[in-house]
């Protein structure tokens, strides 16, 4: 399986300024994680990446920082902005509401497979990641992702990919507001598709 590099950050919720979003797009680098703003109280964080090419998704190998759960969603950037990301990994629980609490099991990895992503969306290619995480059994601590690695299925990124196939159609009821940005003046702000 052959990593995939994100190219850059589309847009984002939330981040402390220490812990920028930034820092999901080298993880090779010192780790350092993505939280949320400490003011912020909303329970969760939502960030959209943009990868250097569209390919199908073998794994997801995701760190904890403090959130409950996380939520993988799946999108092309040669689609128009009012279509809504397809869901690849459903929100899985990390913490429990006990370990919330207690401030137990903050930190941590799990790995996300083919078997874990849901038909509609798994070996499909795809270009970009939405990705929402959630705390909401406690808001007095930044969470967030300690890191985020994506490997294709494909053997090397020299493999030829298949076009895009036919479009996904779910049939799902999704939310198309937008996503308000605070941080870094470099990415620019637009209602995202989520």
């Amino acid at each position: 399986m052959a990593p995939v590099t994100i190219s850059h950050v589309v847009s984002f919720s939330s981040q402390d300024p220490k812990y920028p979003v930034e820092n999901l797009l080298n993880p090779a680098s010192q780790r350092r994680p993505w939280l949320s703003c400490p003011q912020d109280k909303s329970g969760q964080l939502k960030v959209e990446l943009q990868v250097e090419r569209a390919v199908p998704i073998g794994y997801i190998d995701v760190g904890n920082c403090g959130r409950a759960f996380p939520q993988i969603d799946v999108g092309r950037s040669s689609w128009s902005l009012d279509r809504p990301f397809v869901t690849l990994l459903p929100a899985a629980m990390l913490m429990s509401l006990a370990d919330s609490k207690q401030g137990k099991n903050r930190s941590g990895n799990r790995m996300f497979k083919d078997d874990d992503f849901l038909a509609p969306a798994s070996g499909e290619s795809w270009d970009q990641l939405h990705l929402t995480c959630s705390q909401p059994f406690t808001h007095h601590q930044s969470f967030g992702l300690a890191f985020l690695w994506v490997c294709s299925s494909l053997d090397t990124l020299d493999d030829p990919v298949v076009g895009p196939s036919a479009p996904v159609s779910l049939g799902l009821s999704q939310d198309h507001g937008g996503i308000k940005q605070e941080g870094s003046q470099q990415l620019q702000s637009h209602n995202v598709r989520h």
